[in-house]
């Protein structure tokens, strides 16, 4: 009936997305096991492959929402509690603003 979603955490560090159109700088509104909100970034369409990397790790993921200035993103495969723990409190990896 209703899917249970994933708890969500707040955060406001930046990292870089890749997508097929190259990379961006984004920040995290939000990040769950399943998947994260985003500022900035790469023009991307829903349906769009991207990839991040957490703990020296890709992370592969889809664009499942656009919004004014951002977007959502489901992962692939789940984030492990040390993946989820990492971009919960990500230092900022990406090119600055």
């Amino acid at each position: 009936m209703f899917k249970q979603r994933a708890d969500r955490w707040p955060s406001a560090w930046s990292l870089e997305l890749h997508g097929e159109t190259g990379k961006a700088p984004v920040q995290i509104r939000n990040v769950s096991v399943s998947g994260m909100a985003y500022v900035g970034g790469p023009s991307l369409r829903v349906g769009d492959q991207v990839s991040l990397l957490a703990m020296q790790q890709e992370v592969r993921a889809h664009v499942v929402r656009l919004e004014e200035g951002g977007g959502a993103l489901e992962f692939t495969q789940t984030l492990s509690p040390a993946q989820l723990n990492n971009l919960r409190q990500f230092r900022s990896q990406a090119t600055p603003w």
